[in-house]
């Protein structure tokens, strides 16, 4: 007798332990669900207008000067060839170099009465290179004239420097020109101008 209501305790208990973990689930899914239909969303601020006034100019503070000229155009300049002999002194500077070629330096009257754009180029010119240091400008000057060409190097001043530019010319057309210009650009690996030559 013991055994069966050992027997029957046992099947209660696991009923009941049964009963307390699915039926709460299952009054669970009969409860109606709520929704919050109430808004979240923050109300319309009040937005007020400013005005903002162009800023005024301090009374004896100067605008800045204009900035000094950075660089100074190939094209603008006047070229003179190192081969001319006739050049008068106010004109031209010319200066023996140590490989008895010349450096022409061009005053600044000559380029004043030459800077008529309005004439057709006389010839055409190659600036091979621009380089800060004279040693190199003038060995560049020196290789070409071994190569055959009529080089020469122009002296420009700037604000706070001096830049030393490598020429060949001046040739008769501008596709003769252009043809001593790729040679260079492929051999030397340089990107020349070809501009125009102004006496």
């Amino acid at each position: 007798m013991r055994e069966s209501v050992k027997h029957r305790l046992i099947g209660a208990a696991v009923l009941t332990a049964v009963a307390v973990l699915f039926l709460p689930s299952f009054f669970k899914d009969r409860q109606q669900y709520q929704v919050d239909t109430g808004s979240h969303i923050p109300g319309r601020p009040s937005i007020t207008a400013v005005d903002f006034n162009e800023p005024e100019q301090p009374e004896g503070i100067e605008p800045a000067p204009a900035p000094e000229t950075m660089f100074v155009p190939a094209d603008s300049e006047d070229i003179a060839p190192a081969e001319d002999k006739n050049l008068d002194d106010e004109k031209a500077v010319v200066a023996s170099a140590p490989s008895s070629s010349a450096v022409v330096v061009t005053s600044s009257s000559a380029m004043s009465t030459a800077s008529n754009d309005s004439m057709l180029p006389e010839g055409w010119v190659i600036q091979v290179a621009s380089l800060s240091a004279q040693e190199g400008a003038n060995k560049l000057r020196d290789q070409l004239q071994a190569e055959g060409h009529r080089a020469y190097v122009r002296v420009v001043p700037l604000a706070n420097n001096t830049i030393y530019r490598v020429f060949i010319g001046p040739k008769q057309s501008k596709a003769e020109a252009m043809s001593v210009k790729t040679q260079l650009d492929s051999r030397l690996k340089v990107n020349s101008l070809v501009l125009p030559f102004k006496p």
